[in-house]
């Protein structure tokens, strides 16, 4: 898959624990499919604006709807189709793709964020994990005191004890 090919060599880093190599391959690997999408940012706009590209294209190089058909192998009928399921936007890659080479093109699509670069995405969502987080720790210590228990890791007289205990040296 392409995306292997953007991952960095792992005898790259010269981290030394698996989660530290992990974060860094995450970092640049999130860094080359930015630099990677760029184009596709860029060209966002344009993309947006055509109903269908297999149309326009096929229209712009001049290619009679019956060369096409032939090209592709199927009716005159099945040109029109395709071109109203790409509109629809129903059309199949794989039949997306034959259609592009057909054209002597190549299909090439991407995932891009709205805005932003994907590492601004990846840190927001980090950022809304760890409130989340959050909210979730307090929720539970809320019910643990509407229930009448401690707070969890919070009860002084519990950590009384364990100091107590500990410094008796006996595990707890």
């Amino acid at each position: 898959m392409w995306i292997r090919a953007l991952a960095p060599e792992t005898n790259a880093h010269k981290c030394s624990t698996g989660d530290e190599m992990e974060q860094e391959t995450r970092k640049c690997l999130l860094k080359r499919l930015d630099e990677a999408a760029l184009g596709y940012r860029l060209g966002r706009t344009a993309a947006g604006e055509m109903a269908g590209w297999l149309r326009a294209l096929r229209q712009m190089l001049e290619i009679p709807v019956d060369e096409f058909a032939e090209r592709l192998g199927v009716s005159r009928r099945e040109i029109f189709r395709l071109e109203k399921s790409e509109e629809e936007a129903r059309i199949q890659l794989g039949t997306l793709r034959r259609a592009a080479e057909a054209l002597d093109c190549e299909l090439i699509y991407a995932l891009t964020p709205r805005q932003g670069t994907l590492g601004e995405m990846a840190a927001a969502r980090g950022v809304a994990r760890e409130a989340a987080r959050k909210r979730a720790l307090a929720e539970a210590d809320e019910r643990r005191v509407a229930e009448g228990k401690p707070r969890k890791g919070r009860d002084p007289q519990l950590a009384a004890i364990k100091l107590l205990l500990k410094m008796a040296g006996i595990k707890c």
